[in-house]
C-alpha cells in the first residue's frame, strides 16, 4: 500500500501543509503523488506531482557530493588531498571537527570566518554533521569547475534530461514552488542564542527563494542548501547516482558504506540505506535497489519543531516494503 493515507493523516494532524513523494526502483519510477496545500498562507495553492520543493540539505549529497566524486573520477582531485586544512574525505564525512553551524552572513568574509571561528574538536576525533564542511566543498569545486550553479546543471541536471531542478528558480515559477518559513524566525533565533548581530533578516513570506540563511545570502547557494527540485527529479539523481550514470560504481560503492560512525562520503548510512535529510523536510533514501523521495514544506509557515525524523522512518520503511524488488543490477 503506496503512503498516501499516512502523509494525508500527517498533514490533517498539522505535521506539515504539503507533501509530495516518489518511489520506485533502480528500474524506475512506480508511484507518485501529491497531497495539502504547498502554499498554506496567506493563500492556498495545491501541492501536485509538478510542485517543486526547497530541498534544502538534499543538494550536501545529490549535487555538491556529487561533483566533488566526480571530480575525484577525473583526477582532478583525491580524496585525502586538502583544500583550506581539511581533506576532502573530512569534509565530505562531516569528520573535520567543525562546529554543526555559523550565520556567515553576518560576518565580512565567510572562509575567514570559518577558519576562525568554525574549529568545534580536533579533526577526525568524531562525527559534528555541519554545514560548514559544504561550504568548503563549495569553495574547492568553484576552483576545480568554475562556477557551481552552472556544474550542476552541466554535469548533472541536462544529462539526465531534468526540467524542476535548478537553483535560483525563477519568478515565473514561483505558482509551482512550495513556500517555506514566514520570515527568518528559526535562524534569527539561532543568532540571537549565539549573541550574533544581524539587522538584514527577511520578513515575509520565504517563497521561491532558499530557507537556508547562508545559501541565500550568498546568492542562492553556497553548497550546503540551495536545490530546488520535484519529488520526481530528486528521484531522478538518485536513482542515476545509485546506477553509476552520475559517477564510476566504485566511487558510488565507497560513497556509500560507511567511513564514521554513520557517515558516508556526503550521505547518511544506517539499517534503512543510505540516504539523506533537509531541514525543510525532506529526504530521500535507496536500500537495496530500491528509492524513495519525500518533500515537505514543514518550516511553513513556521519552523516548528515535529517528529519529523519518526515520520521520515515510516515513510521510507513502508516505500520500500511496497515496491518490487528492482531488475537491474
Amino acid at each position: 500500500m503506496v503512503p498516501d493515507d499516512f502523509l494525508t493523516r500527517e498533514i490533517s494532524v498539522g505535521s506539515f501543509p504539503s507533501a509530495s513523494y516518489a518511489i520506485g526502483t533502480l528500474d524506475g519510477l512506480e508511484h507518485e503523488n501529491a497531497m495539502g496545500n504547498a502554499v498554506a498562507v496567506p493563500l492556498r495553492v495545491p501541492a501536485t506531482a509538478d510542485t517543486i520543493y526547497d530541498c534544502a540539505s538534499l543538494t550536501k549529497p545529490l549535487v555538491t557530493g556529487t561533483l566533488i566524486l566526480q571530480a575525484i573520477a577525473e583526477g582532478k582531485i583525491a580524496l585525502d588531498d586538502t583544500h583550506r586544512g581539511y581533506t576532502f574525505r573530512e569534509l565530505l564525512t562531516h569528520t573535520s571537527g567543525l562546529r554543526a553551524w555559523l550565520p556567515l552572513y553576518a560576518y565580512d568574509d565567510s572562509l575567514r570566518a570559518i577558519n576562525k571561528d568554525g574549529p568545534e574538536a580536533p579533526r577526525g576525533s568524531k562525527v559534528i554533521y555541519s554545514d560548514l564542511n559544504f561550504v568548503l566543498l563549495y569553495d574547492a569545486l568553484g576552483q576545480l569547475f568554475g562556477d557551481y550553479v552552472e556544474a550542476a546543471r552541466t554535469r548533472i541536471f541536462e544529462p539526465l534530461g531534468l526540467r524542476d531542478a535548478m537553483f535560483r528558480p525563477v519568478s515565473s515559477l514561483r505558482p509551482r514552488i512550495a513556500a517555506t518559513e514566514w520570515g527568518q524566525r528559526w535562524e534569527m533565533k539561532m543568532c540571537a542564542e549565539r549573541s550574533v548581530s544581524f539587522s538584514r533578516f527577511r520578513e515575509g513570506l520565504i517563497w521561491g527563494e532558499t530557507h537556508d540563511g547562508n545559501s541565500f545570502h550568498a546568492g542562492g547557494t553556497c553548497g550546503n542548501a540551495g536545490l530546488f527540485a520535484t519529488a520526481r527529479d530528486v528521484f531522478r539523481i538518485a536513482k542515476a547516482f545509485a546506477r553509476g550514470e552520475l559517477v564510476p560504481c566504485e566511487l558510488v560503492d565507497e560513497a556509500t558504506r560507511v567511513h564514521a560512525e554513520d557517515r558516508g562520503l556526503a550521505w547518511q548510512i544506517n539499517e534503512l540505506g543510505y540516504g539523506h535529510t533537509g531541514f525543510t523536510g525532506t529526504s530521500v533514501w535507496v536500500r537495496d535497489g530500491r528509492i524513495s523521495v519525500l518533500l515537505t514544506n514543514r518550516v511553513h509557515p513556521c519552523a516548528a519543531p515535529i517528529g519529523m525524523q519518526s515520520i521520515r522512518r515510516r515513510f521510507h520503511t513502508t516505500s520500500y516494503n511496497v515496491l518490487r524488488r528492482p531488475t537491474t543490477s
